[in-house]
This record gives C-alpha cells, structure tokens and sequence, in this order.
C-alpha cells in the first residue's frame, strides 16, 4: 500500500507539471503568432518602400532623354520594364490603321508602322490620336518622323466587342495582329508607342494627341495602403502579447 502522503504529493506534482506544460504551450502560442503578425509587418513595409522605389525609377526614366527605338527594343523579344516608358525616336511607314474603342480618353486611333532600317522587317503599333467621328486618317505609305513614349502591351481587353466582330482592336498589342498578319514576313515588336509628336516630309501633323502616361508599378495597391497595412499587423502583434497579462490581471482581480 502506498504512502497517501506520497501520492498526494506526486498528484500534485504532476497537476504542477501539466499546469507548467500548459502555460509553455501558450507562451509559444502567442510568440508565434505575435511574430506571425510582426513578419506581416515588415513584409508589408517592404513592400511600401518598394513602391517609392519603383515610382522613383519610373520617373527617372520616363524624364529621360529620347533613346532610338531600334537601340533598345528588338522585335519579337519581350519589353524590358528598364525599357518600359522611354521616350524613343524612331522612323518609318504606316501599313494600316486600326481603331481602339473603350480607352481612357475615348476611341484612338492605332497605326502599324514599318521601323525603318530593320532587319528583318519589323512593326510596332502606335497610339496615334483620339477619334471623334471613329474614322481613321493615317498617311499610309507615306514616309513619318515619330517622337513617342514606348510602353507595355495591354493585357486586358477595354473592348470586347472588337473580338466578336473582328473589326478593331480589342486592345493594343502586337499579339492580335499575328494571325491577320501571316504570310507578310513582317516580325512585330512587343510593347507600343504612345505618339508625342509626328512630321510627315518634315512638317509636323495636326493631331488630338492621346494625353501622356506611364505604366504603373507592378506591386499592387498604393503606398498608403501598405503603410496602413503595417499599422494593422503591429497593433495585432502587440494585442497578441498584452492579451495574456490583461487575462491574468483579470483572473486576479475576479474572486
């Protein structure tokens, strides 16, 4: 028969001991997810100081000086988002007009320019105007002079229409223009130009120019709302380690 002085001490003992394994469990609880928490944080400032960086070089270089199209583009070859919103000269002539309905400023008027002095022959797709009677009027044939802001392709349709009916373009970039363009041996640039000036025999075009733009960064949202979101994922964190002492302060001062 056992000691009952012994076994009262040894169910003690072991009621210390799961009460001692318990309290661990829960401090390790908290810590993970305080830490949890504060990871979000720094992620989310990351994030926000990534976003002022990326403005700040989307700036430099869409304020950079005109580059030759041909210098730091090749067709059939990806954008380089360095390369994206460079101001770029280049010449050459058009082959056809297009009309883009459902953008920003209203209808444009989109022209394939043959880059001249490319090997192989190369197209790139130029924003050229705004439309008020959805007629186009470029210079086909006709030799041109092109000042213009170079920038990603579009990836969302703006009119899907255009892809039901087949007229227009559903939204710029060179990739619709494959199938049509079979057979022309006519190798097409990544990306368009957004036109800032155009001469034709040396006299500059009368045109409703598009209104300038950049590409917006890649990290999604804006910087406010990372800012915002570090201020949630702090307080969360340091609401995760007060929790415990508030609900021993509680438990003490309840009978």
């Amino acid at each position: 028969c056992s000691d009952p002085v012994t076994a009262k001490e040894s169910r003690t003992l072991r009621r210390t001991l799961q009460g001692t394994l318990i309290r661990i469990g829960q401090g390790l609880l908290v810590l993970i997810v305080a830490t949890t928490f504060s990871l979000l944080a720094l992620w989310q400032w990351d994030r926000a100081e990534g976003h002022q960086e990326l403005e700040a070089e989307l700036s430099r270089i869409a304020t950079s000086a005109p580059a030759s199209l041909t210098s730091i583009h090749r067709p059939q070859i990806a954008l380089d988002g360095e390369d994206a919103n460079r101001m770029v000269t280049t010449s050459g002539r058009y082959l056809d007009a297009y009309l883009a309905r459902g953008q920003e400023a209203g209808e444009y008027e989109v022209a394939l320019l043959e880059v001249k002095v490319s090997a192989p022959r190369a197209a790139i797709l130029v924003a050229r105007s705004i439309l008020d009677d959805s007629a186009t009027n470029v210079p086909l044939g006709e030799e041109v002079e092109l000042l213009a802001r170079l920038l990603p392709s579009q990836r969302e349709d703006l009119d899907p229409n255009s892809r039901i009916s087949g007229e227009g373009l559903s939204r710029i970039d060179s990739a619709l223009l494959v199938e049509r363009l079979q057979g022309q041996s006519l190798a097409l640039y990544d990306g368009y130009l957004l036109l800032q000036s155009e001469r034709i025999d040396g006299v500059e075009s009368d045109l409703e120019l598009i209104p300038d733009s950049i590409a917006e960064p890649t990290i999604p949202g804006y910087y406010w709302q990372h800012l915002s979101y570090v201020v949630i994922w702090s307080l969360m964190a340091i609401l995760t380690l007060y929790l415990p002492f508030y609900q021993r302060k509680r438990n003490r001062l309840v009978p």
